[in-house]
C-alpha cells in the first residue's frame, strides 16, 4: 500500500501544526509517551539564511510536545571545519540562529568533536554496519526536518540526506564521501595534535609534515577534528556522485533502523547549493511542505511537486547537471521506503 504524503501549498502556523498532526497519526501508537524523540534539523551554517527557520518548528514542537514529552533538537557535527566542527561552536550557531528560543533541549548527537557513535548492523548491498552519531541511534523514534534544495553532489537534498550524511558520525560521514583515507597537506605545522588523536597508531611526524599511513589508518576521522590548521585533507571527489548517494542511502537505513519515523519537508528558498555552505542563488519558486512516515515517499513528492511546479523541468539537474533520481530508485531497492505515494492535499 503506498503511503500517504500530505502536501500544503502554505507555511502558516496552522498548516504546519496541522500537516505534522496528520502524519503523526500514521505512525499509529509506535511511538509511546515517554519515548525518546530526535528532531533531526539543520541549525544552517554562518553565511546561510535558508535552512528550516526556529518559527517554522514551533508549530510542529508544539504539536509533539502534546503527545511525547522526552525530545530534543539535534543534529551531528560537519566532517569539515566551520561552525558545525565540534559541539560548543555547532550550539552557539544553533543559538545564534535562534533555535535556542524554542525551549527544547539542543544535543549534539556525535558529542564533542564527533567521536560518540554507534555502529548499526544493516543488510546493505555496500555496509554491513554503519556508524551512527550515538544520540540519533539511541532515540526511539526520529521526526527528520528537513529542507528541500539543490546540492553539489545529490542534485538536490531531502530527507534522505538529512537521515544518512546527517545522521552519520564523523567517521561515518567521511566513509560515505570516499573509499579513501584522509591525508595531510601543506599547511601542516607539525604540531602533533593528530598523533596524539589517532587511536590506531597510523600518523607520523616527517620533516616537513606529518604522514597518515593508509593501511593502518581506520577512517575514524579524529585527525581531522584535531586539525587546527585544515591541513588534513578529505578526498572528496574520489567517489562518483552516484557512490555517494547508495552509501548514504544505506547510512540512512541504519539511521531509521526500524525506528517510527516523521519527515517534514519544506520546499522554499530553493537554492542552487546546500545549507552547509553561504547562500546561493535560487533556482525555483516557493512550492510547499510535504510530510510522510515514509523517507522515499516524501523525498519523491518534494522532488515531484517541484518539478511540476516549474513545468516539468528538473531544475536541480539543470542547475547541477546531477540526476538526483537515482538516491531514490537505490533506496527504495535497499528498503528504506517506496516511491509510490498518495498525495493527500491538506
Amino acid at each position: 500500500m503506498a503511503a500517504a504524503v500530505y502536501f500544503s501549498e502554505k507555511f502558516s502556523e496552522d498548516a504546519i501544526g496541522r500537516l505534522f498532526e496528520r502524519a503523526l497519526a500514521d505512525t499509529a501508537g509506535r511511538i509511546g509517551r515517554e519515548d525518546r524523540v530526535a528532531v533531526k534539523v539543520h541549525f544552517g551554517e554562518e553565511g546561510n539564511s535558508r535552512f528550516v527557520s526556529p518559527a517554522n518548528l514551533r508549530p510542529l514542537l508544539a504539536c509533539l510536545a502534546r503527545h511525547h514529552a522526552d525530545h530534543f533538537l539535534t543534529d551531528a557535527n560537519a566532517l569539515y571545519r566551520g561552525s558545525r566542527h565540534n559541539a560548543t561552536d555547532h550550539l552557539a550557531l544553533a543559538r545564534r540562529h535562534g533555535f535556542g528560543a524554542l525551549g527544547v533541549p539542543i544535543l549534539i548527537a556525535d558529542g564533542q568533536r564527533g567521536e560518540e557513535e554507534a555502529v548499526v548492523p544493516i543488510a546493505g548491498r555496500i555496509f554491513r554496519s554503519v556508524r551512527i552519531a550515538r544520540l540519533i541511534a539511541e532515540a526511539r523514534a526520529l521526526v527528520v526536518v528537513s529542507h528541500f534544495k539543490g546540492h553539489i553532489l545529490f542534485g538536490f537534498g531531502g530527507a534522505i540526506k538529512n537521515l544518512g550524511m546527517g545522521c552519520g558520525s564523523r567517521a561515518g560521514k567521511l566513509e560515505m564521501h570516499s573509499t579513501l583515507k584522509p591525508s595531510v597537506g601543506e599547511g601542516c605545522t607539525l604540531c602533533g595534535r593528530c598523533v596524539e588523536a589517532c587511536p590506531a597508531d597510523a600518523i607520523l611526524l616527517g620533516e616537513d609534515r606529518a604522514a597518515i599511513d593508509p593501511e593502518k589508518c581506520e577512517g575514524c576521522a579524529s585527525c581531522i577534528a584535531a586539525c587546527e590548521f585544515d591541513a588534513v585533507e578529505i578526498p572528496w571527489m574520489a567517489l562518483a556522485s552516484s557512490a555517494v548517494m547508495e552509501r548514504t542511502a544505506e547510512y540512512a537505513l541504519g539511521a531509521l533502523n526500524g525506528k517510527p519515523c516523521v519527515c517534514v519537508t519544506f520546499i522554499n528558498n530553493i537554492a542552487k547549493d546546500c545549507d552547509c555552505m553561504a547562500d546561493s542563488e535560487l533556482i525555483g519558486r516557493d512550492v510547499g511542505i510535504v510530510a510522510s512516515v515514509d523517507p522515499v515517499a516524501c523525498e519523491q513528492a518534494a522532488f515531484d511537486l517541484v518539478r511540476a511546479g516549474h513545468g516539468g523541468v528538473d531544475i536541480f539537474k539543470k542547475a547541477t547537471r546531477i540526476d538526483g533520481t537515482h538516491i531514490l530508485a537505490y533506496a527504495e531497492s535497499i528498503g528504506l521506503g517506496r516511491r509510490d505515494y498518495a498525495l493527500v492535499r491538506l
